[in-house]
């Protein structure tokens, strides 16, 4: 009975899918699908003719679903049945649309829970149902991605394709291979509108489907090679979404087969895998990347063997301008890409003609500011590195072909370009010469470009980075003698400023921009400089305390008799020969020497302080504050050919600025000469005296220990009176001064009081020199009072006695005031001005002779300080015209007359004239060569014979000694009155007192 009925139920079900074609509602009965569904259980022997009812559904589905009712008016696109709610018609047909889900929801449970047998049957019905309803009812070519957005939109396409992955899931190995197969052989039949099937159900089998689509597109294009591959490509660019991993890895083997070919196939793999990247990006980037993973130099032979092969295909034959284009596409790899060809370029000039075209379309491209991938590759941070590394390659093409893509992306990416600028500025190029050469095209900028960034804030970039560097001092330690970052930017810098000197940049980078960055980033140098030379200063200083301190010592040791108690039993205060990181000091300070020539360099490079350039007021301060510090520092060379060098560079420095402000001139001057005696005048032979703490108290010693090291003794003269320190002993005996006043060093010094006082465009002016006196009034005189230029009667000396002895300490203590008195003489009548220095030593001197007076019978030494003060000072009178002649020969024979003799001689012919001849401006005069003059070969300015006779008289008594100075200074003096006045034709610019 039971079999009857299912015999009738099969009748009823034949006519009802025969005679149901024209009325889909009745096909889509829901009882006549599960009366299907039953026949799948209980009559196996149905199952064709139930699966055919079953695509049916489907085909019945897919119609409902590209019908143009199914379309949105607005966007043409299918609409989902379940969302309509509207029309009625539409709604009329959701029932039909929706009766492929029942048999979706029931083959799939017998996929999972039925016999095996049911999986690979479901997969392969599916994918021919798949097949053949897309093929049918596309209805316009597609994209991939297009196509399976479109088709899952449907409901019977989207069961078909869930039951298909359902089905792979539980699949043999052998099972799996059959599908593939039909897959494959689907593909093959359908090539235009499978593709995004198996492109979607590729991910089940990634490495399998990807290797096998690769097969299938080198046998057509071994066939045809006009073939188009787009879906091939197309199938494997929708799979590299999410199994790159898996394309990477059939390319790798594929690759492996081109470059060793053993078969017909293998000799077209790598033309087909380059017209394959034409199609798609992503698969471009793939290819790229495992070629850089996999490439060595012996590959790079391999290449140049197996062309030959490969260019007997037509096609690749004249595929290189797509090849140029390709680089343009990468997103990744594609500088390295680059790069890699500029390394062989040197050996293949096909390498050569690769860069050249696509570095020209790249910059083309830029040019017409279009975007394009390769962009966004070169703005990664490795990127830039790799690129920054290749700039100072050897390699020209190398070299150049980094900086032509630093270009490119900095018309896009400003940053980079600065600090590619601040990188490369830090680098040493001492044993790659040619490495500047990319430098000095990176600043040219981008040919062509309007809008292309400057270079200035790659500067500041650049000196901001130096500048915490030498504030912080926290680099590295580094070998002795390596070339620190800021040495080789200012080096780097130095040579850029000379070729803008020289004109040889002008191809590259446009001269007054140069010149424009440096002196705007001038801010920044000088505070580099100031760190440095501020640094090197307190060096100096140090080293000079030291040295002081440990003479002192020695000499205390010496004439102490109780050292051991001074010492307390040790060698307290004595420094080691080498104390430990002595030479780590004398390592950076030789660093911060060589920074400090190269920042004095690059300032006379770019002109800094110039008139043509504006400065702020605390810049050109600054400016000159620290042009004085460093000729100080220069001073500290250690060989005679440095000291020259540096105090080159500083008279070019300073004479610069004092030539373009006068107020640069004061601050340099005043720099210059208060430095000289209150900062460092040991460097200039200045007596060096130690600060001495006489009672070198401990400084947590109690009061009570400091009360033991003291007793009351008796109350008698001889314990009251007494020259020690109390508690401590005899003051130690110092020895006698031993000055050496290096010649050497004044000479220098004296060069750059005269760069300072010097007008080029006024050689006569005489305004700097005065400055310098009057400076040398104000240092060296301690009173404001009786500071004018008259000489008062000899009584007044009472009343200023003091400050002259203290004027004339100065000149003890500083010996380069003579010198510098002896450079103001030179330029008359700058010395008027220091009136009150000459005074002091005149009255000083002439109270000193006369006290020697009280003693007659003791000599004097031939280099007496007495003596040598008197014959400087009468020698700077003769100098400076503030004494007529015969006066002007008395240094050279004052050292012939005794004690009682020089004070008369220094009170009667030299204090008295210039008492009653005030040493003033007013008594020169412009001749016509611009120089000031004193004529006094006139009879108007003849001496009166008051201030001569005594010393004609006591020549008189000497002219066994003194004869031929009498006949020259007196008798040629009187044959030679009357004639025209002498012509002076040269000045002494630096005048040596001895």
């Amino acid at each position: 009975m039971l079999r009857q009925n299912l015999l009738d139920q099969l009748k009823h079900f034949i006519e009802t899918v025969s005679n149901g074609h024209s009325c889909p509602q009745l096909l889509t009965s829901p009882n006549l699908i599960k009366l299907a569904l039953g026949f799948l259980e209980e009559l196996p022997a149905t199952r064709d003719i139930v699966f055919e009812y079953f695509a049916l559904l489907a085909e019945i589905s897919v119609q409902l679903y590209v019908s143009p009712e199914m379309a949105d008016p607005k966007t043409g696109m299918p609409v989902s049945q379940v969302k309509l709610a509207g029309n009625r018609q539409q709604q009329q047909r959701a029932p039909e649309y929706e009766a492929f889900n029942l048999v979706k929801t029931a083959l799939q449970s017998l996929v999972w829970k039925g016999p095996p047998a049911w999986s690979p049957l479901i997969a392969n019905w599916s994918l021919e149902l798949v097949a053949k309803l897309s093929d049918k009812y596309t209805q316009r070519r597609m994209t991939i991605t297009a196509s399976c957005n479109y088709w899952l939109e449907c409901s019977a396409m989207h069961g078909l394709m869930t039951l298909i992955n359902s089905c792979f899931r539980k699949l043999t190995q052998p099972e799996e291979e059959a599908c593939v197969e039909i897959m494959l052989n689907a593909f093959h039949r359908f090539p235009m509108t499978f593709d995004w099937i198996v492109a979607r159900l590729g991910g089940c089998f990634p490495y399998k489907i990807i290797m096998q689509i690769l097969q299938c597109g080198i046998k057509r294009f071994v066939d045809d090679y006009r073939c188009h591959l787009d879906s091939e490509a197309g199938i494997l660019d929708y799979m590299t979404s999410c199994h790159e991993q898996h394309l990477r890895a059939a390319f790798r083997e594929m690759l492996r087969e081109g470059f060793a070919p053993k078969k017909p196939l293998d000799v077209a793999v790598v033309p087909f895998l380059l017209i394959t990247t034409n199609y798609s990006d992503t698969i471009l980037q793939s290819l790229v990347n495992v070629l850089v993973e996999i490439y060595t130099e012996d590959m790079c032979e391999v290449i140049v063997q197996k062309a030959p092969l490969w260019l007997s295909n037509k096609m690749f034959a004249g595929m290189q301008p797509t090849l140029n284009n390709a680089v343009l596409r990468l997103n990744e790899r594609g500088a390295t890409l680059l790069l890699t060809a500029a390394k062989m370029a040197e050996k293949y000039v096909w390498c050569q003609d690769f860069l050249d075209n696509s570095m020209q379309e790249l910059e083309q491209w830029v040019l017409n500011q279009r975007n394009f991938p390769l962009l966004a590759d070169l703005a990664y941070e490795e990127t830039k590195y790799m690129l920054w590394k290749s700039c100072l390659s050897t390699n020209l093409f190398e070299q150049q072909t980094a900086v032509r893509l630093l270009l490119v992306v900095s018309s896009q990416h400003p940053n980079i370009y600065y600090q590619t600028i601040s990188q490369l500025l830090k680098k040493s190029y001492a044993q790659n010469p040619n490495g500047i050469g990319a430098l000095i095209r990176l600043l040219g900028g981008q040919s062509g470009m309007v809008n292309f960034p400057g270079f200035t804030p790659g500067f500041k970039m650049v000196l901001e980075d130096i500048t915490l560097d030498v504030q912080v001092n926290n680099r590295l330690p580094v070998p002795p003698g390596t070339p620190t970052e800021a040495f080789n930017t200012f080096s780097n810098l130095n040579i850029l400023a000379r070729m803008h000197k020289s004109k040889n940049v002008a191809p590259y980078i446009k001269a007054q921009h140069l010149n424009q960055a440096l002196n705007e980033c001038l801010p920044k140098i000088l505070q580099i400089f100031d760190c440095t030379v501020n640094k090197l200063v307190l060096r100096i200083d140090r080293d000079a305390a030291e040295r002081i301190a440990d003479k002192f010592r020695a000499q205390q040791s010496k004439n102490s008799n109780n050292n051991n108690e001074l010492c307390n039993g040790k060698d307290y205060g004595k420094r080691t020969k080498l104390e430990p990181g002595e030479d780590k000091v004398d390592d950076e300070d030789a660093t911060r020497m060589r920074l400090a020539h190269l920042i004095v360099d690059l300032l006379n490079n770019i002109e800094a302080g110039s008139r043509t350039t504006v400065l702020r007021t605390p810049l050109v301060l600054k400016l000159a504050t620290l042009s004085v510090k460093y000729f100080f520092v220069g001073l500290t060379e250690k060989t005679v050919i440095r000291r020259a060098a540096a105090s080159h560079r500083s008279y070019t420095l300073l004479q610069r600025q004092c030539s373009a402000r006068k107020i640069a001139r004061t601050v340099c001057l005043r720099e210059l000469v208060e430095r000289a005696l209150f900062y460092h005048g040991h460097l200039l032979g200045q007596l060096e005296v130690y600060q001495l703490d006489e009672l070198e108290i401990p400084e947590h010693e109690h009061l009570i220990l400091q009360n033991l090291h003291t007793s009351s003794g008796a109350n008698s003269n001889r314990s009251v009176l007494h020259s020690g320190i109390i508690g401590r002993g005899l003051r130690p005996v110092l020895p006698p001064s031993e000055r050496n006043c290096d010649a050497e060093k004044q000479a220098l010094y004296l060069k750059a009081l005269n760069a300072c006082c010097a007008d080029l465009e006024k050689p006569n002016n005489v305004e700097g020199y005065s400055l310098v006196s009057l400076l040398l009034v104000e240092l060296v005189s301690t009173d404001v009072m009786y500071n004018g230029l008259p000489f008062p009667d000899e009584e007044f000396t009472r009343v200023t006695m003091e400050r002259d002895m203290l004027i004339r300490r100065a000149f003890i203590n500083s010996p380069v005031l003579w010198a510098v008195l002896g450079l103001i003489a030179g330029h008359r009548p700058a010395l008027c001005y220091s009136s009150v220095l000459l005074r002091a030593l005149c009255a000083t001197c002439l109270h000193h002779w006369r006290g020697k007076n009280v003693n007659r019978f003791q000599p004097t030494a031939a280099n007496d300080e007495l003596m040598l003060c008197t014959k400087k000072m009468l020698q700077l009178l003769a100098m400076s015209q503030l004494i007529p002649p015969p006066l002007t020969n008395l240094h050279l024979i004052i050292e012939h007359f005794e004690s009682a003799e020089i004070a008369l001689l220094l009170r009667e012919c030299i204090w008295n004239y210039l008492k009653d001849h005030v040493p003033s401006p007013a008594l020169f005069h412009v001749d016509n060569n611009g120089l000031h003059w004193r004529n006094t070969n006139t009879q108007l300015a003849k001496v009166p014979p008051q201030y001569v006779d005594p010393l004609r008289h006591l020549m008189q008594r000497k002219l066994s000694t003194l004869g031929p100075h009498y006949h020259q200074m007196f008798i040629m003096g009187e044959l030679m009155e009357g004639d025209s006045e002498p012509d002076p034709t040269a000045r002494l610019q630096i005048v040596e007192i001895d």
